[in-house]
């Protein structure tokens, strides 16, 4: 099963899937390959009652829903890819083995809170205070950030712009980082860094999480980095930003999830009501 596994994860590969994506998704099946050796059975003979019993495996060992639900998508287009390989004659996942998890709406960070973070970081290392206010200024993944060389971050007509490659879901895309001050602070940092060919902030993707831990542990701020994402987002659809540009920001795959991230907005709709009652003469 392995060898197909391999074959599977290699036809994702030409798809575009990226490396991110690829060892989650050989973490997943070989914790199902275990479970199929495990109980003495064969690929093509599983059915959705044997499905059963590997979910409730996850559950006992306390694997999280969004986890169990993650290895079921992937063993779902597994299964697909036996299909078109005449390995597998039908697919026995079903979607009903899916767990049903509430949408948590995600609140996000207020004026104050936002005002706080940037005086945090203000103590912080010229590097990772760029990293922040470009987070800040463009909604972008803490692991895009991390990533991001030199020669990614451009200008045009005065205008700071970053080029993310590699991204999740195939999302890359050129975008402009949109706060003034954010655009200020990463463009006068690139100006004193002249290696091109290593990340440009010189920092991980950890180090930057860390750092937002502890300024959530020292002022009890509910915050983490991809929070600056949902708030980010949310204050574009405030501004009157269209979903689909908001979209295109974050690299997201669909618009129902840019929504999912904007659910928060704190939308004015009073002055589309109109004015039946001026109050007594």
């Amino acid at each position: 099963m392995m060898e197909t596994i391999d074959d599977y994860l290699n036809h994702l590969k030409l798809e575009g899937k990226s490396t991110n994506t690829l060892a989650t998704y050989l973490f997943h099946l070989r914790r199902f390959h275990t479970w199929r050796k495990e109980n003495g059975l064969d690929l093509d003979v599983i059915k959705p009652t044997n499905l059963i019993t590997f979910k409730e495996d996850l559950m006992t060992e306390g694997k999280a829903e969004r986890t169990i639900n993650a290895i079921i998508s992937c063993m779902k287009g597994y299964y697909d890819y036996l299909i078109l390989r005449e390995i597998s004659k039908s697919n026995p996942v079903s979607d009903k083995l899916r767990i049903n998890i509430p949408t948590k709406k995600i609140e996000r960070l207020t004026d104050e809170q936002i005002n706080m973070f940037f005086s945090y970081i203000g103590g912080l290392k010229e590097n990772i205070r760029a990293a922040f206010f470009l987070m800040m200024g463009t909604g972008a993944r803490v692991g895009e950030v991390a990533a991001l060389k030199k020669s990614d971050i451009t200008t045009v007509d005065g205008k700071l712009f970053i080029t993310i490659t590699d991204a999740k879901w195939g999302s890359d895309r050129k975008i402009p980082i949109i706060l003034k001050e954010s655009a200020e602070t990463v463009y006068k940092y690139i100006e004193t860094i002249d290696v091109y060919g290593l990340p440009v902030f010189r920092v991980s993707k950890r180090t930057l999480q860390t750092y937002a831990t502890n300024f959530a542990k020292e002022t009890g701020v509910p915050f983490y980095c991809h929070i600056l994402r949902h708030t980010f987002a949310t204050i574009l659809l405030e501004r009157g930003v269209q979903i689909e540009k908001i979209q295109y920001m974050l690299g997201h795959k669909t618009p129902n999830m840019t929504r999912h991230y904007t659910q928060a907005a704190n939308i004015d709709v009073t002055g589309l009501a109109p004015t039946i009652w001026q109050g007594d003469d």
